[in-house]
């Protein structure tokens, strides 16, 4: 995996290649890159695999890492990936680019604190950049399909 790969966020499926319910070993073939801790991460990621610019979290038996037995449940990712959302790239979208893509998509959204795009119907947030442009994404598996 590179940068230069375009990666798509998908409500339903997962991102790019690491499909939600897949098992760590799953992840760590279909990434293929190694764990690496980074300052935004924060602490407490026994749920997590980590990568650059990417936490993979996971539901299931957990002991001091997730096991096999442990499903992929949630993502979240920098922009240090080209991201894209229902077909479009959003790597460097402004707040009111994704807010325009969310109508467009009929999904209700509320600003909080001014940095962060927050859907009231789905697992999926957008966090900016002091100059509005994005910075991190957080989603979780929707319930219904699309």
């Amino acid at each position: 995996m590179d940068a230069e790969n375009i990666y798509e966020i998908s409500l339903t499926h997962g991102f790019g290649p690491i499909k939600f319910g897949a098992a760590p070993s799953e992840v760590m073939a279909a990434w293929g890159q190694p764990l690496c801790y980074e300052e935004w991460m924060g602490g407490n990621l026994e749920n997590f695999l980590y990568f650059k610019g990417l936490l993979v979290g996971f539901r299931g038996e957990i002991a001091e890492q997730p096991t096999e037995a442990s499903q992929v449940c949630m993502f979240h990712l920098k922009t240090v990936w080209r991201l894209q959302l229902w077909g479009q790239e959003i790597t460097h979208a402004t707040r009111d680019e994704l807010a325009a893509l969310l109508q467009q998509h009929q999904l209700e959204f509320r600003l909080i604190a001014n940095s962060i795009l927050q859907c009231t119907t789905r697992e999926l947030q957008f966090k900016f950049n002091e100059v509005g442009v994005l910075d991190e994404v957080y989603f979780a598996k929707a319930n219904t399909q699309e």
